[in-house]
């Protein structure tokens, strides 16, 4: 029950109203916790992160490692299965996959004029460097390279010179032919976000155009988007661009224009020029007049989708069977829910975006809506056509003023590929390996990930098909997240070599390389099935865990074993079984068990395999990898020594929707459980309402039978007096939680034995009379 602090007179009927309502409202509060029990788990459940890797390491293997300075802000320029061009400060580097050594060097240094003006524009003296950014390569066999130039940006086309009028042993042996401004084409600082490509003989670049990068723009020759105007690019961030059927895209995300009347947001982008404009008429000579953009929906799906609006990275293009796809990574701001996203795009899809309906403002108060058809000028303008200077200034004032599309371009089975909700990190790069070969015949994109603490996370993607469905249901398998950096240490690009097996990690001071897969790694059939990684196969005939591509196997064969889109407990069942008899005389009982080979100086990870197996009823334990001595690789380099451990005893096990299929045994078992608990809180909700209808009964009696005399009643607008003289509200400040006075109303301390006499005949007898009259009053009401 509950004390009301009120001076309006209480009837009995009130107060039994008053008691009815509390009853109601207990009751009524009860099922509302008894609601939130019932929903908790669903809501925990669709806040956990989707995937948890099969392998994991503190350290992987690192097979060559290249450090430089945090401030060489190294960028791959170029690369191949050899070799890669690195841009850094001063100078670009030619180095060798097999150990990452370098095989050569181009210098380019800022002048000395340069530098002291750039320090006395107020730059840092790292910043007054020359950081070579744009490397292209024309078709007279010349190359095209730009630079920082201590924040003066400047370009250089270079040819081959003859060996022998170079002395310099490491350096690349060409010779300047030309040397102009780089305005628009290259950045001014080295941690701005750029991007470039070179197509058909031209550099289209996206970067800024003055010092202090107010000036955004996407350039090629004379043309460029229109200066200062918000609704073509606003503070945008490039993160990459690609060429494709005529056109060349650009990736970016920006301020949103349509969200301003309701806040600030960022959205990802994708906008498309095409590579025959050649500006519009008159006095649109040097704008684009085919420049339009579109929003790029990576978002969980629901009636209320959650999207990853920044977009961070992209992948280059990749064609995967019939498919033209381009993977991109995407995160939710840096002060929201901290997630991170992959998803897929079809580039076929992107460009169909840009036929779609235009999207305007017509003034600044008014929402963002489609354009109707009658209002569009024909021939429809942003569309290619021989010389765009023949276009009418309508069709270009039209493009100038609504270069946003109304349609968003969907992500590929409009949803992600993965998702990370972690406080730990957030992906920053991608790299895919496309259509790696399973031991079945099917195709898979290898999709890897880093992150800005220095991990790099592999997996996959398995569409399943349901024969009483439309609708493919994607499984994420997350292979394994290694840690490839030292902690803290962003990731920036990755690239692979399928034939020499590495992965080239890009921080901004250091180069590393780490292997492609680690199916050498693995020790036990079981282990190397429920990796689920399609470069991955058990050899029957060797039992080890082997790398397909290399391995001379013949697919349709029994040579190999490999189970991509099954549970743990299923791959163990297709792992083959050796009779063993048990130890010790009389012993009848038999088990088959799998027995793996012993453990190698090389299989140090940390593999996250089921320590303990079931088979007809016998528990056995499978051994684990102990730690080894630690070893030196060929390149001088110490490894890294770890301990075996079985992650089910550190992380709590949870149920994955896309990563695991439960069999029926597991739901039944899951569902019992489940029946239990539901029962239990059923019994006891039913326990708890009985025990409060019996105490609400139990307070109704004891109200009637011992009513307070009407003096004790507090009427409305008059005080009780007592015989000291002071007038007194017996309710008035009795809550300690509302009440703002510091001294009590009542002197507790007096002897009021003289009025206990009159004012107490029908409170209880086991109250002792020397006790004040407030106290009686609320042990009564309470």
């Amino acid at each position: 029950m509950f004390i009301h602090s009120s001076t309006m007179l209480i009837t009995e009927d009130q107060q039994k109203q008053q008691q009815h309502q509390h009853h109601h409202r207990w009751m009524g509060s009860s099922m509302v916790a008894f609601t939130i029990l019932l929903i908790m788990p669903s809501l925990t459940y669709a806040w956990m992160p989707d995937v948890r890797p099969d392998l994991q390491t503190k350290q992987d293997k690192i097979l060559a490692h290249l450090i430089g300075n945090t401030t060489d802000y190294f960028k791959i320029l170029d690369h191949n299965d050899e070799t890669i061009l690195v841009g850094a400060k001063d100078r670009i580097y030619n180095i060798s996959l097999q150990g990452l050594r370098e095989t050569g060097r181009l210098e380019w240094n800022s002048s000395d004029a340069d530098r002291e003006l750039c320090a006395l524009k107020g730059k840092h003296e790292w910043d007054c460097h020359n950081y070579l950014r744009v490397y292209a390569k024309l078709e007279n066999g010349q190359l095209l390279i730009c630079g920082t130039n201590s924040y003066k940006p400047r370009c250089r086309h270079y040819a081959p010179a003859d060996p022998a009028e170079d002395s310099s042993k490491n350096s690349l042996h060409y010779e300047i032919t030309r040397d102009v401004e780089a305005q628009g084409l290259c950045p001014y600082s080295p941690a701005h976000n750029s991007t470039y490509a070179f197509a058909d003989g031209h550099l289209y670049s996206a970067t800024v155009a003055d010092f202090s990068g107010g000036d955004p723009l996407i350039y090629r020759e004379n043309l460029r988007t229109e200066q200062y105007d918000l609704k073509q690019l606003n503070q945008p961030d490039f993160v990459g661009t690609i060429e494709r059927k005529g056109y060349v895209l650009f990736f970016f995300r920006e301020l949103s224009m349509e969200f301003m009347n309701f806040g600030k947001a960022v959205y990802s982008r994708v906008a498309r020029v095409c590579k025959n404009d050649r500006g519009g008429p008159y006095n649109h000579g040097k704008s684009w007049t085919s420049f339009l953009k579109a929003r790029l929906n990576c978002s969980m799906p629901g009636e209320f989708p959650f999207y990853f609006d920044e977009i961070q990275a992209i992948s280059p293009v990749v064609e995967s069977g019939s498919q033209t796809l381009v993977y991109a990574v995407f995160t939710t701001s840096t002060n929201a829910i901290p997630g991170s996203a992959v998803c897929a795009f079809n580039v076929d899809e992107i460009l169909a975006a840009f036929d779609g309906d235009f999207k305007s403002q017509k003034d600044s108060q008014s929402h963002w809506a489609p354009v109707e058809q009658e209002q569009v000028p024909k021939p429809r303008p942003g569309q290619c056509v021989e010389d765009s200077r023949t276009l009418s200034s309508i069709a270009v004032n039209f493009i100038k003023t609504h270069p946003l599309m109304e349609m968003a371009v969907p992500s590929l089975y409009s949803r992600p590929l993965l998702t990370k909700v972690t406080l730990h990190h957030r992906l920053t790069a991608i790299a895919v390996d496309p259509q790696i070969r399973s031991l079945s015949g099917v195709h898979y994109d290898v999709i890897y990930s880093g992150t800005d603490d220095g991990k790099v996370t592999k997996f996959i993607n398995i569409v399943m098909t349901h024969l009483n469905s439309t609708v493919d249901r994607l499984k994420t398998v997350v292979i394994s997240e290694m840690q490839v950096l030292p902690l803290g240490t962003p990731v920036r690009e990755l690239v692979i070599s399928s034939k020499k097996n590495t992965l080239v990690v890009v921080s901004d001071g250091s180069l590393v390389t780490v292997p492609l897969h680690h199916c050498s790694y693995i020790v036990d059939c079981h282990g190397c099935l429920s990796l689920q990684d399609p470069n991955c196969a058990w050899d029957l005939q060797t039992h080890e865990c082997k790398n397909l591509a290399s391995s001379q196997h013949k697919f349709g064969t029994k040579s190999y074993l490999q189970s991509l889109n099954t549970t743990k407990k299923a791959a163990a069942l297709l792992c083959p079984k050796v009779l063993r008899d048990q130890a010790g005389p009389g012993a009848e009982t038999l088990s088959f068990v799998t027995i793996p080979p012993t453990p190698t100086e090389e299989q140090k990870l940390l593999y996250s395999n089921v320590n303990t197996l079931s088979a007809g009823g016998i528990t056995i334990n499978q051994p684990s990898l102990e730690q080894q001595p630690a070893d030196t690789d060929d390149f001088g380099l110490n490894k890294i020594t770890l301990t075996s451990m079985d992650p089910e005893e550190v992380l709590t096990n949870l149920n994955d929707p896309q990563k695991s299929t439960a069999t029926v045994d597991e739901i039944q078992k899951a569902s019992a459980n489940w029946n239990f608990v539901v029962l239990i809180t059923v019994i006891t909700f039913v326990l708890g309402v009985g025990l409060g209808y019996i105490c609400v009964q139990l307070k109704d009696f004891y109200l009637k039978k011992g009513r307070l005399d009407e003096n004790h009643h507090n009427h409305l607008g008059k005080h009780i007096p007592f015989k000291q003289g002071k007038d007194i509200n017996l309710l008035m400040g009795s809550n300690p939680y509302t009440t703002t006075q510091k001294t009590p109303n009542l002197d507790l301390e007096k002897d009021r034995s003289h009025e206990c006499k009159n004012s107490t005949e029908h409170l209880e007898k086991e109250l002792p009379c020397k006790t004040s009259t407030l106290t009686k009053v609320k042990r009564t009401y309470i």
